[in-house]
């Protein structure tokens, strides 16, 4: 494949020679040089459009057909000329020219196009434009793609192709000529002509339809309020449509749209739907704010699940599901998104970012709002316990090479980056923090005058913590929340309580802070957070427990706890779970801390101790702390009657497994055995009625853990039957036990039992089942079947990209394996595999080595990738991350492994 630039370069010289071929060849040739001169013009945007010309209104005419590989389009932008210039600048990727002329004032002129690097189209004039309104018009062609899943594509069903589309965060001007950023938001109106026995949907209800010539036919659709480009959306196909309940306040129409057939499988999302949308409507004190609220499905999605277009949200095929196989825990899942979505109608949608860096405005908060809503409605779900847990954001956040969440944009890849862990989780904790901090009411006072004094247009996080200090002055929590948003990082708390059982003052809470570093980090701790930080404890009164918070804005400083009527007899530092930090008693009081898990566990709410044994784990995999008690909370808590601590606890013994020395393999097992052996044979692999939501999820992870890593063979012998006779019969295993099942199979799995599951995959149409047992495929450990697990990347019948993410999940004993396939085959990966938002998919693969623990492989890594950054927009800082997994995986494994060692030798494990 030809190098975007290069082809992008021929495509705009070989449109122009067309433009101009009645004229002179003269004329030709000046033209011609022209466009090779345009690469060295200074004045070239390197990020972002300049702000001399802005748009006012679009009005864009596709003509699409599915199945077919091109589309036809003209737009016309309504421009506002803010300064005389000779230049328009636009976004614009893969498209080619054909014609364009600028109108004013009742006279039209031509205007010449240069496509420049990093996807930007110079619109140039014969004489400099006034000041003032005019209108751009462009004629072009694009491309409609059967293997990316952002921008225009088309994907089949069965015997129906359908086109979609994806645009955030950079992929509209894959399809529209525009200013492709997210702070020129403005109204739109799009037409599409279509063959005529389709269907077609976008962000506003239909308008008009007129007849075409060749049995198409042209639908327009009414003018949207102002949306930025990444939020336009459109679908043409064979739909099947199932409406729902009048939506909102102000009844708007809600529709599931569905490929062919597929409609009965729409009735969940369906019936949830206005619900959804009532607790959004109460929470931001707003109606739903757009004329209606469409849904729409699409059978594969890459690197995206959902995606909020204004009145036309796209979802992955998971919104479906068959309702005799539908769970509980896909109900959870499903409705989470959805409410993830929806949120952004308001926080991301009527209330946009304006420009990239402040993402998390949109993300954070519809994570955030999703979880606490869904609770509410909820609380059976246990969303607020789960939401506690979320030590692996942390682990990343720890790292000196991790993203800020208002992480400056320099480059385009930095665009992309900004879509992960730390905007959505980190961002998440960090907002429920403040929440938890100045109260749920004045919080959410400051987002409804958020919303008020932003809708319709754009805003900052300035916007934002201006909005809580106009509510909540008193907390000064503005800057203390600016503190979190702008370094990267987070705080690690050290605690000691003073009480005198003599003294009759209230105690004193003495806390300070330094930057968490896990063992082995380069990075220094001096950084400060103004961090509120919330104790709960029990004083032994009777009288319950008791919560205050405290700002924490100095290196250290001491709190008086009002509430008590006596010394602590337990505390913890993470009251309601909510705080992004983690903490510590202070040396030599470890007794503190097994006083903490043994009275204190049982007394707290279930997040609070979620929240602690997140905070164990955490201290724990970063080599800090006092490794062995950590190690012996975590079996304490593997014995206790809470299914979701066992769960967690579950976790955290399975990850202990990268510092088992080869010599204490056995005996690793055999306390996993120990740990939860009865449990898993008393829940076995087949959920029983009536049972919770927690004993589910309890079930997925100890069965297949104890079956694995605990090397037990009755369950390993129960798994392997259970995947073949789900493979002859579908409905042989509840939905929620097909993946672990499959990948407790896998885990000792042979050759033969390997060939029926790829001949599975490659028979089976059903999209949820294929990605069920290509998921499977990492659990292998016989290298011969990794080695050939990873070659199906290239055999027919298989779409790579329903298995692009084995690359980054190989475990111990098959990971060099996978390093060794991802450097030999890194162009054709590359090429075959579609990248997202703007970045090819090879930027990721340096995470694939991210497990290693080495100096060598640190080095291999390096070696690999520094060379072709150049061309991987977005690998720098997946590089940088992986290069210091690596290094400080080697530092932890010197530490970490010697206590795990030593526990392993001394706990009591049955023989």
């Amino acid at each position: 494949m030809l190098p975007e630039l290069c082809t992008a370069s021929y495509g705009n010289r070989r449109d122009l020679y067309r433009s101009v071929k009645r004229l002179p060849v003269l004329v030709e040739v000046a033209v011609a040089l022209f466009v090779f001169r345009s690469y060295g013009d200074p004045t070239a945007p390197t990020l972002r459009l300049p702000d001399t010309v802005r748009p006012l209104r679009y009005s864009a005419s596709l003509q699409l057909t599915p199945g077919q590989d091109r589309f036809s389009g003209t737009i016309r932008i309504d421009l506002d000329v803010r300064q005389p210039t000779s230049t328009v600048w636009l976004n614009a990727k893969a498209l080619q020219f054909e014609s364009g002329s600028i109108s004013h004032g009742g006279s039209r002129i031509g205007v010449q196009f240069e496509s420049v690097p990093k996807d930007f189209l110079a619109v140039k004039t014969p004489e400099p434009l006034a000041a003032g309104k005019v209108q751009l018009e462009i004629k072009y062609t694009g491309e409609v793609s059967r293997t990316l899943t952002d921008g225009a594509f088309q994907q089949q069903q069965g015997k129906d192709w359908y086109i979609f589309t994806k645009f955030e965060p950079v992929t509209a001007r894959r399809v529209f000529p525009c200013f492709d950023e997210p702070s020129f938001k403005v109204p739109w109106t799009l037409t599409l002509t279509f063959p005529k026995d389709l269907k077609a949907f976008s962000n506003t209800e239909e308008a008009s339809e007129q007849s075409r010539a060749g049995d198409m036919k042209a639908v327009t659709f009414g003018e949207t309020k102002p949306l930025p480009s990444y939020l336009i959306a459109f679908g043409i196909g064979q739909f099947d449509v199932v409406p729902t309940a009048p939506i909102g306040k102000n009844h708007r129409s809600g529709r599931i749209i569905v490929p062919r057939g597929r409609a009965s499988e729409a009735a969940y999302a369906a019936s949830i739907t206005p619900k959804l949308v009532e607790l959004l409507e109460n929470y931001f004190g707003t109606v739903y704010p757009y004329e209606k609220l469409d849904q729409i499905v699409v059978p594969l999605t890459t690197a995206w699940g959902a995606m909020e277009n204004a009145g036309l949200i796209a979802y992955g095929d998971f919104l479906l599901s068959p309702p005799q196989q539908d769970t509980e825990l896909r109900k959870r899942n499903r409705a989470a998104t959805m409410e993830h979505e929806m949120s952004h109608q308001w926080f991301g949608d009527l209330v946009t970012t304006a420009w990239w860096d402040d993402i998390w405005l949109n993300e954070a908060f519809a994570s955030w709002l999703e979880s606490k809503l869904l609770n509410e409605w909820k609380p059976e779900w246990n969303i607020k316990a789960d939401s506690a847990r979320f030590d692996g954001i942390m682990r990343a956040d720890s790292l000196t090479t991790a993203r800020k969440i208002r992480q400056p944009i320099e480059a385009p890849g930095d665009i992309a980056n900004a879509f992960d862990g730390i905007t959505y989780g980190k961002g998440e904790a960090v907002i429920g923090m403040f929440e938890n901090y100045i109260g749920a009411q004045a919080f959410q006072s400051a987002v409804r005058l958020y919303l008020r004094q932003h809708a319709w247009g754009n805003a900052t996080a300035a916007d934002l913590l201006s909005a809580i200090d106009q509510v909540s002055p008193e907390h000064h929590a503005g800057a203390a929340f600016a503190s979190f948003l702008n370094q990267v990082g987070f705080p690690l708390i050290s605690v000691e309580q003073g009480c005198a059982l003599d003294n009759p003052g209230p105690p004193v809470l003495h806390l300070s802070q330094k930057r968490f570093l896990p063992v082995g980090s380069p990075g220094r701790t001096d950084q400060l957070w103004q961090v509120p930080v919330c104790a709960v404890w029990s004083d032994g009164s009777g009288l319950g427990l008791h919560r205050e918070c405290h700002l924490l804005s100095k290196a250290s400083d001491a709190f008086h706890l009002q509430a008590p009527k006596g010394c602590p007899v337990w505390l913890s530092a993470d009251a309601n779970a909510t705080g992004y930090y983690a903490w510590t008693f202070v040396l030599g009081e470890a007794d503190l801390a097994d006083t903490l898990v043994a009275k204190g566990v049982p007394e707290m709410k279930a997040e609070e101790s979620a929240a602690l044994l997140r905070n164990i784990e955490l201290m724990f995999s970063s080599g800090l702390g006092n490794l062995g008690q950590d190690l012996a909370f975590a079996d304490r808590f593997a014995h206790g009657s809470d299914p979701g601590l066992m769960r967690q606890s579950a976790m955290m013994v399975s990850n202990v497994s990268r510092f088992v020395p080869q010599n204490l393999r056995e005996r690793y097992a055999a306390w996993i055995r120990a740990l939860y052996q009865s449990r898993a044979l008393e829940l076995g692999w087949y959920p029983k009625p009536g049972e919770s939501q927690e004993i589910r999820l309890l079930r997925m992870q100890i069965v297949p853990l104890v079956a694995t890593r605990g090397e037990h063979g009755g369950l390993q012998t129960q798994a392997e039957k259970l995947a073949r006779r789900w493979l002859a019969d579908r409905t042989a295993l509840d939905p929620d036990m097909v993946e672990p099942v499959l990948g407790a199979a896998a885990w000792n799995g042979n050759r033969a039992y390997f060939d029926e599951l790829v001949a599975a995959v490659k028979q089976t149409k059903i999209r949820r089942e294929r990605l069920w047992m290509l998921q499977s495929l990492p659990d292998f450990r016989a290298p011969a079947l990794a080695r050939a697990s990873l070659d199906l990347f290239f055999e027919s019948g298989i779409d790579p990209r329903e298995m692009q993410y084995n690359l980054l999940d190989a475990n111990e004993q098959t990971r060099q394996i996978v390093w060794d396939f991802v450097r030999q085959s890194f162009d054709r990966l590359n090429q075959i595999l579609p990248g997202a938002r703007g970045i090819p998919f090879g930027a990721l693969l340096p995470l694939s080595a991210s497990g290693f623990c080495d100096a060598s492989h640190q080095e291999q890594l390096s070696t690999f990738f520094q060379p072709r950054l150049a061309t991987l927009p977005g690998g720098a800082r997946n590089l940088a991350n992986a290069l210091e997994d690596v290094r400080l995986c080697a530092a932890r494994a010197e530490v970490i492994q010697p206590a795990v060692s030593s526990f392993l030798q001394r706990v009591e494990v049955p023989k």
